[in-house]
């Protein structure tokens, strides 16, 4: 059964309208029920916006693989773009959506790897989350204030799902540095243009610019593996 681009993108209007009950309530750790009625405007009809667009093009990138493997990158994309909006507004990277993510994501990566019977794409998604929070970790270590802690529980979910797609022990290694890269780059060039803007220093969440570096390398990995052992 192939994924239909479209099929995913519609799925991410309903998905849309959810994260934004969660970007709502969660912070406040409000009850999510009872469910409010959709909402077009402001934050809510922009993150319903970004959510099909971006499921449309994981359904793209992924629409010759199993349908477990496309809703654990499709559950991933809507992850990230839910805390990404609640760190830009409050600095934070909640716990409650974060969590249960990354459980979620274990048992849809060891549930379709075996399916698969591909079980060394374990080893691979493992390797990518140790790799990813062990490095933020050290960097969390030596600079808490440059480096909360929920970006280093992020990281575990994203290192999950791009070490699950790399060939080998060597790509899950280069498809994290990748990730990683475009993540301190962006976000490196956004602290700059702000704070030549503002004359002075203010944080910036860095939870988005680590969630553009881990989709741009599910949207385009493969590519990037090959340049980075080809080197």
């Amino acid at each position: 059964m192939n994924a239909d681009p479209f099929v995913c993108a519609a799925i991410g209007l309903p998905v849309g309208w959810f994260a934004g009950v969660l970007i709502d309530r969660v912070p406040d750790r409000l009850p999510l029920r009872p469910l409010p009625g959709v909402r077009l405007g402001g934050v809510h009809g922009l993150v319903m916006a970004t959510m099909v667009v971006m499921f449309g093009l994981i359904g793209w990138r992924f629409w010759m693989e199993p349908p477990l493997f496309i809703a654990g990158y499709l559950l991933l994309g809507a992850m990230l773009l839910t805390v990404s909006v609640i760190d830009i507004a409050l600095y934070r990277l909640p716990d409650r959506i974060v969590l249960p993510t990354l459980g979620a994501s274990v048992v849809i990566v060891v549930v379709e790897s075996l399916r698969a019977s591909e079980s060394k794409q374990i080893n691979y998604a493992l390797v990518g989350a140790l790799i990813y929070f062990g490095f933020l970790l050290v960097v969390h270590l030596i600079s808490p204030r440059g480096m909360g802690f929920g970006d280093v529980k992020l990281a575990a979910v994203m290192g999950l799902y791009v070490g699950w797609l790399a060939p080998s022990y060597e790509g899950a290694l280069a498809l994290v540095l990748w990730a990683m890269l475009i993540g301190f780059v962006s976000g490196s060039v956004v602290g700059i243009a702000a704070l030549i803007n503002r004359r002075k220093s203010n944080p910036i969440p860095f939870g988005p610019f680590l969630a553009l570096g881990c989709i741009t390398v599910v949207l385009i990995g493969q590519n990037l593996v090959s340049i980075t052992l080809a080197a």
